[in-house]
């Protein structure tokens, strides 16, 4: 087995027992045809077959891949779907013979359906190698984005934005996907699944939370890790420090910022508590930073005016919150290389700092203009764009959390969301959980469908940043047991793993957020 699929049996990333699952090479090899999906997809009008083909037990790739081996026996099912009049997509159902009984939908990551997960696997994200070692039949639907973490397919030849393009990819494609997939390998199977589900990180998080909002019968599990909601709000906050550096004209050596880190992330109190300047629990800790030393000498109050600003997030001119930051318990550094393009203070060779690109090219959606710098970007600029996005474009920010008729049919979503993502800031989780509230009598009877769950200074669904974070492994049993036994998780296991060496750095419990405590923890502080 190679370095990178031998992930695919470790125990992170892989949580079902191979007794319970069923040879159904007999079901498969008499109803997995041509014919059969063909007939199927007389419903799909905009779905059309390319092929049906059995790969026997060995290795697998495709071009420009790396090698997958150990897979077992499957039949893959490859379509072709029309998405819009100028994008043909493909949707590909992968059915095991040794079957879980249970279907996956695989999502996607940044503004993509699909991304090449296969050699980056300790990456937290389940892709469908993983999900069929697990047992599970899945579909993948790539929408004609590509597998790259960016969005300039939302651009035509022409530098105009296909909006029915970006539609399909909000709200369509993967609800297609999963519909005309539940139909395929119920006939091939001869069986309907006992269970649906879905894990999605990031932006595949945030498809997971619109599939529970605006196609409740599609999945009776739904796992967001990290998810991207808040869409507009993400974005701004993944540019600002750019922003904050070329208009006070003033660079902040890293060495302060780590310095800064070390101090907060060494103060219990600190511990799910979100930086806010006017805090007075967080302007001692302020007070601390003027002149403390660091390897590039004393921070300094010009340092400081620029690191708060930076923490704090950007705010419209008549102090209205525009997004949250990211403190400084959050790590905004690579470290050796590893998830290089995690964190705003990745500095390229030309001395400015390097955005993140799906955020870079999100703000280009939102100016019309795809070649658009944010370095050279004013702060009343920064704000103009800001309130143009949030009336022009409101349906992308994704902001909708009315989860009963989800619940009313007994789906299950978990959310998991580390204190400390680089990418998208918790705060915005706990706000949009607490607005969740409001659909519900309690909090008690939302926690019957929809739970939290956040571990202390985890990363963006990353096991080795800087706090335990929940494994596929640890989720998918959570959910499962949840989805199928009626055990809901009151707490669930996370990991900081070393891959490098193998082995657990740290392991803890993390117990389901839950908003009077929180609230009461902060009137404590």
């Amino acid at each position: 087995m190679n370095g990178v699929t031998k992930w695919y049996e470790h125990p992170l990333f892989h949580w079902m027992e191979e007794d319970d699952f069923s040879c159904m090479e007999k079901q498969l090899k008499k109803n997995c045809t041509k014919e059969l999906v063909d007939n199927i997809l007389k419903s799909f009008p905009n779905i059309t077959l390319e092929a049906v083909e059995f790969y026997p037990a060995g290795t697998y790739t495709e071009p420009g891949k790396v090698v997958l081996d150990n897979i077992s026996d499957f039949y893959l099912v490859r379509m072709h779907q029309q998405v819009t009049k100028n994008h043909t997509g493909t949707v590909r159902v992968y059915l095991p013979v040794d079957w879980n009984h249970r279907f996956m939908g695989i999502s996607g990551a940044g503004t993509n359906n699909e991304v090449d997960w296969f050699s980056s696997v300790t990456f937290n994200v389940i892709s469908w190698p993983m999900a069929l070692k697990n047992g599970y039949a899945c579909a993948v639907a790539d929408n004609d984005t590509g597998i790259h973490l960016d969005c300039t397919w939302g651009f035509d030849d022409n530098n105009c934005l296909e909006w029915d393009h970006i539609e399909a990819w909000a709200f369509e494609t993967m609800h297609e996907m999963t519909v005309c997939a539940k139909r395929i390998l119920t006939e091939c199977y001869e069986e309907k699944p006992v269970a649906s589900y879905m894990h999605g990180t990031s932006g595949g998080g945030r498809q997971v939370v619109t599939e529970a909002l605006m196609y409740p019968e599609d999945y009776d599990g739904l796992w967001a890790d990290g998810p991207s909601i808040n869409h507009f709000e993400l974005d701004f906050a993944c540019l600002w420090a750019a922003v904050v550096e070329a208009n006070e004209k003033h660079v902040v050596p890293l060495s302060k910022y780590k310095a800064a880190y070390a101090l907060a992330t060494s103060d219990p109190s600190k511990k799910e508590y979100p930086f806010d300047s006017r805090d007075i629990a967080w302007m001692d800790f302020i007070q601390k930073l003027n002149g403390l030393e660091t390897e590039a000498g004393p921070i300094t109050r010009e340092d400081l005016k620029v690191m708060v600003k930076t923490w704090d997030g950007p705010f419209t001119k008549d102090g209205k919150r525009m997004a949250y930051g990211y403190g400084p318990a959050i790590r905004q550094w690579p470290e050796e290389t590893v998830h290089d393009f995690y964190g705003y203070f990745n500095r390229k060779e030309d001395g400015l700092l390097a955005l993140m690109p799906i955020a870079e090219q999100g703000l280009r959606w939102f100016t019309r203009n795809p070649a658009f710098d944010v370095h050279h970007c004013s702060y009343d600029e920064y704000e103009k764009i800001y309130k143009t996005c949030k009336k022009e474009f409101r349906r992308y920010d994704f902001t909708e959390n009315d989860f009963t008729e989800y619940a009313a049919r007994g789906g299950k979503l978990m959310i998991t969301h580390g204190t400390g993502d680089c990418v998208v800031p918790y705060q915005a989780a706990i706000d949009y959980y607490n607005s969740a509230l409001e659909h519900f009598p309690s909090e008690k009877i939302m926690n019957e469908s929809v739970r939290m769950f956040m571990p202390y200074l985890a990363g963006h669904s990353i096991l080795d940043w800087s706090g335990a974070a929940v494994s596929c492994a640890d989720g998918m049993k959570a959910l499962t047991r949840w989805v199928e036994n009626g055990e809901a998780p009151d707490e669930i296991m996370s990991v900081r793993y070393d891959f490098a060496e193998d082995k657990p750095v740290k392991e803890e419990k993390t117990p389901v957020f839950n908003q009077w405590q929180y609230k009461k923890r902060i009137q404590q502080l």
